[in-house]
This record gives C-alpha cells, sequence and structure tokens, in this order.
C-alpha cells in the first residue's frame, strides 16, 4: 500500500471514481470532470493537501484517502475507492496506515459518515472509534490516539483544557523552570504555548492514575520539553515521558532529541542525564538516537 500525494496526472483516474454513482451513493452526486478538476486542484494540490492518493502493491492507483485538520488535535481520516478496488480489505489498510500518521502527528481522529454507510461504520468500530452523534446528517465516530506508557501513565493529545492546565501554570516555581520568569502566566500566554507546541510537533497531557498532572512535547525541531505539577514531581513520571518521547522520536525517524534546561534547574538536569542525555553547550542537553 502506498499514500502519496496527488498529481495532476491522477485527474482521469479520480474522475473514474467520482463520477460513478455506485461509488458516490452514500456522498454527493457523480462529478463531472469539470467538478472532478476543480476538486484535484481545491483538496489534492493544495497546501497542505486535504486528500491523497491511494496505490496498491504494484502501484495502481485504487482511490484517494482524506487527511487532514478538522478541529484542534484532530484529524479527519477516511478513504473514497474505485468500485475495482471494493471488497479486497484496501479500506482497512488505509484506516490502519491512517491511524498511524494521527499518532505520530499527535493528533486524535474522526469519521464521518452517512448513516446508512455500515461498511465505514463497522471499519470505523473495527478499529476502536466510538460513535460521538450525528452533525448536519453525518455520523461521527472519535478516536483517540493516545500513548500508554504502563498502566499508570498515559499520553493524551492535546486539546484545550483550561480548568486543568491553567493552575501548573500558576505555580511560580513551575513557571520559573519553564520560562525562568518571576510571574504566573496569564491565560493568552497558556493558550499561545499550547498552540505553538500543537502546530509545531507533538504536544500531550500527562495523565497519571487517571488525572491531568502536566504537559510533554516533541517539537519538529526534535526539542522536548515537559511540566509536571508540583505534587507529582518525584514520582518518576518525567522520567518515563521522556523516554517515550526518544522513542517517538524514532518512529518519526530522529537521530537526536534535546532539551533546554536552565542552569539553576538542577533536579531536570540530573533526570534528564540519568536517561543519556550529554551537556552540549550553556543549558542546553542532547541524546542521540540509535538508528
Amino acid at each position: 500500500m502506498n499514500i502519496r500525494r496527488m498529481s495532476e496526472s491522477d485527474l482521469m483516474s479520480l474522475y473514474g471514481t467520482l463520477s460513478d454513482p455506485v461509488v458516490m451513493k452514500y456522498i454527493e452526486e457523480p462529478y463531472t470532470l469539470e467538478k472532478t478538476k476543480e476538486f484535484l486542484h481545491s483538496a489534492g494540490l493544495s497546501e497542505p493537501p486535504l486528500v491523497y492518493t491511494a496505490e496498491d502493491e504494484t502501484g495502481n492507483y485504487i482511490g484517494y484517502v482524506i487527511y487532514h485538520d478538522y478541529e484542534q488535535n484532530t484529524v479527519e481520516l477516511g478513504w473514497i475507492l474505485d468500485k475495482s478496488a471494493w471488497g479486497k480489505g484496501y479500506a482497512s489498510k488505509l484506516t490502519e496506515e491512517l491511524i498511524k500518521r494521527a499518532k505520530l502527528d499527535g493528533k486524535n481522529a474522526v469519521i464521518e459518515c452517512n448513516p446508512e454507510q455500515q461498511i465505514t461504520k463497522h471499519i470505523a468500530e473495527k478499529f476502536g472509534f466510538i460513535y460521538d452523534g450525528n452533525v448536519d446528517g453525518c455520523d461521527v465516530f472519535r478516536f483517540r490516539c493516545n500513548r500508554i506508557i504502563d498502566d499508570d501513565l498515559v499520553l493524551t493529545p492535546y486539546y484545550r483544557n483550561d480548568a486543568e492546565s491553567f493552575p501548573w501554570y500558576q505555580d511560580l516555581g513551575v513557571c520559573k523552570q519553564v520560562d525562568n520568569i518571576d510571574h504566573a502566566y496569564d491565560i493568552e500566554t497558556l493558550h499561545a504555548m499550547y498552540d505553538y507546541l500543537s502546530a509545531h510537533g507533538n504536544c500531550y497531557y500527562i495523565q497519571y492514575q487517571g488525572k491531568l498532572v502536566g504537559d510533554v512535547s516533541l517539537r519538529d525541531n526534535a526539542e522536548i520539553a515537559i511540566v509536571v505539577c508540583k505534587e507529582y514531581q518525584n514520582r518518576h513520571i518525567g522520567r518515563k515521558c521522556i523516554l517515550d518521547m526518544i522513542e517517538l522520536a524514532k518512529e518519526k525517524g530522529m537521530d537526536k532529541v534535546k532539551a533546554n534546561i536552565y542552569a539553576f534547574n538542577t533536579q531536570s538536569q540530573k533526570m534528564f542525564q540519568s536517561i543519556g542525555f550529554i551537556k552540549t553547550d550553556e543549558e542546553w542537553y542532547a541524546y542521540a538516537i540509535d538508528t
């Protein structure tokens, strides 16, 4: 299986799919060639793309997949397969691949479908999507792309939850550790921080024994950052989360990760160094990943 960006050369294959009334039965009216051209340019050749070409093991076109932002830290995924590709297990294989991509991107996932699309509903439920109601005539199924570290510790992709996260950044000790500042965050600063981390990498809440206790992130530039609220420090939570971020970096093909730790933050320095981080510069530490 291969998922790739669309090109102008996909037009006629795409038209063959979108003009088929059987394929389009639960979606919308079959497309004309002109409407297919518009779709190719607005969705397939856009930046970033909203849809991608799907190919079988030998490189033959079998349809397209949907993968794009749906809401904050959630992507919509799905597939529209050419009739010739039906009944061969491609929908399940593509769903599995798209879930892997969502996990690597640190995003939750959603599938929308017509209530009469029983096959789509079956595949969604097969992969653990949970029905979340009907919106604008479409059934919505959601999947949380958590990273499970152990029975006590789970990383949950960031979503706006000020009631839980804002108090962490009212602790002056935490703010000093994170930003070397002597004042607490305001709500605008909190939102700006999380929005930046989500847009430039993977950002997770740390859930310990069912309670959110901090956050951890891996940026696209390979920088790791972590905050654990004071009452949950010294329980090896941070160490386990950093090790998981190293594993995520490996999954993403990174060859090293780094961390910015202020000179006065000896507690964090010791924790990172115990994992294997080496001091590379004033207040910078790095970990080389075996590939």
